[in-house]
């Protein structure tokens, strides 16, 4: 009897999500930099509107949170994707693009049926970092901004190039770049100290860091983290009459609990009211 393997070219293969966001991009003629939003909703056939959550309580399902906490929603029936009032044109934009990753996803869309005892509360932080990940692929066009990136100099001052032409913020864009890079890198990001009008030292500066981002290769020669609870005082990066936009670069001394340590060539930027310190390279 004649025996017979079935050819793995026969079978049928989900489409993966970069292949339906390249898809999607395309059949909405949105591959033009930025990305338009408005073409991909056009496609899928949903609205978009803004108003105040405070205000408009009643659009929203009982299970989709506290509605000042909320930055966009989606209604499955209405085919309609809303947005906070008064949000940053990148902030509006990454909230439609969030909830597009949630209706193009047949899963997701149980998230704004299911009630909080037949959906768990871990497949609910999945399924919103899944739509992070989708709005990031369409923010920066799947695999483009990073092949662009990487053809050029391994330096902050290529994000900061590249983020405005994709509508990017330079966060988002330097969490992109660092953590898809090819090469040991990594990025330590300090969120400013909010300061109290009684305090002394109200004019000084201060960071705390916030988190890390490392690229797979600096995860496994490295660390994937830094510790920190000091905050940082926007001087010791910054000289007397620097502007926020200017780009320093320092030396930074990393030493693990078993007393091994690191010497980094960094560079440091910040936007104002955050600071990001981008670890280029052993020193």
């Amino acid at each position: 009897m004649a025996k017979f393997r079935i050819s793995s070219d026969n079978i049928l293969q989900t489409p993966g999500r970069q292949e339906i966001i390249e898809t999607l991009l395309h059949e909405a003629a949105a591959t033009k930099l930025p990305t338009d939003e408005g073409k991909i909703l056009d496609f899928l056939d949903l609205g978009q509107l803004s108003f105040d959550f405070m205000h408009e309580v009643d659009f929203l399902p009982k299970n989709q949170g506290k509605a000042a906490e909320i930055r966009a929603a989606l209604s499955i029936n209405d085919r309609l994707v809303v947005t906070q009032s008064g949000l940053s044109e990148k902030r509006r934009r990454f909230g439609i693009f969030h909830e597009i990753g949630h209706f193009i996803s047949a899963e997701h869309r149980d998230l704004f049926t299911d009630t909080d005892a037949t959906l768990s509360w871990l497949n609910k932080v999945r399924m919103e970092r899944e739509a992070n990940e989708i709005a990031a692929e369409l923010l920066f066009q799947g695999n483009r901004f990073t092949e662009e990136s990487l053809n050029a100099a391994t330096s902050i001052r290529t994000v900061l190039e590249l983020a405005p032409r994709y509508g990017a913020s330079y966060e988002s864009a330097l969490r992109r770049y660092t953590e898809r890079h090819v090469l040991p890198v990594a990025l330590a990001v300090f969120d400013k100290v909010p300061k109290d009008s009684s305090d002394e030292h109200e004019d000084e500066i201060e960071f705390k860091l916030q988190y890390t981002i490392t690229s797979p290769i600096f995860r496994r020669k490295y660390f994937s983290a830094l510790a920190s609870k000091e905050p940082v005082n926007q001087a010791d990066f910054f000289g007397d009459g620097r502007y926020p936009n200017d780009i320093e670069e320092q030396r930074l001394t990393v030493e693990a609990a078993d007393g091994h340590s690191w010497n980094f060539e960094t560079e440091i930027f910040t936007n104002s009211y955050k600071l990001f310190q981008f670890i280029l390279r052993p020193a």
